[in-house]
């Protein structure tokens, strides 16, 4: 229940509860093969857990051996869906007095924050094993990591046309660079000359008086 006190000390302090957040997120970066295998092995843990959990509880009820396993199986598939696309964000610093040891007769949002963490710890099997079951895809391929996500088929195909253009205009370093030329000097005065001459030669014969009839 919640009290007066935690009702009118909590009208200006809404931002201080956490949230519920819906995961679509399906892409996961690439981790190394060790890792992973440490991830499966945890994994197969906490199934064989559920199960040794499971499967003597339906068979108190007299449920033959293959339908506890169905049902077991479903429940846990069913538990990490939810636990993949449900993700619980409590705010851990308004959990409490004493963070989370006692109740804050002043505020509910500390209930609520509180009540998030349970769910966030309850659902952290679940979306840990989904989470490995992704990294694995990755790993053998059958998914796309963010990485390869990230830079897409358009970057991809730019940076091969860069590499080609590149390889086309490779530097020469035999090959003289235009602005440095060092003949480009003798060519720019050879034809100085050559055009100062024809002035020189135009001029005298303007200049020149005319032959004597």
């Amino acid at each position: 229940m919640v009290s007066f006190t935690e009702m009118q000390g909590q009208s200006n302090l809404l931002h201080k509860s956490g949230t519920v957040e819906i995961n679509t997120d399906c892409y996961r970066q690439r981790r190394p093969a060790w890792l992973v295998l440490l991830k499966l092995l945890g994994v197969a843990a906490m199934v064989a857990v559920g199960f040794g959990i499971g499967l003597p509880s339906l068979l108190e009820f007299e449920f033959p051996l293959w339908q506890a396993i169905a049902i077991t199986a479903a429940v846990m598939f069913v538990y990490t869906t939810i636990a993949f696309f449900i993700r619980p964000e409590p705010n851990t610093d308004n959990l409490g007095w004493g963070g989370g040891v006692a109740n804050d007769p002043f505020q509910y949002s500390d209930n609520v924050n509180r009540f998030l963490w349970k769910a966030h710890c309850l659902l952290g099997p679940g979306r840990f094993t989904s989470e490995t079951l992704l990294d694995t895809c990755v790993l053998l391929g059958l998914l796309r990591g963010a990485e390869a996500l990230e830079a897409g088929p358009q970057s991809q195909d730019s940076q091969r046309g860069y590499a080609a253009v590149s390889e086309g205009n490779s530097f020469d370093s035999t090959r003289p660079i235009a602005p440095l030329d060092p003949n480009r000097f003798a060519l720019s005065s050879a034809n100085s000359v050559t055009e100062r001459i024809q002035q020189d030669s135009q001029r005298y014969v303007n200049s020149s008086p005319p032959p004597a009839g």
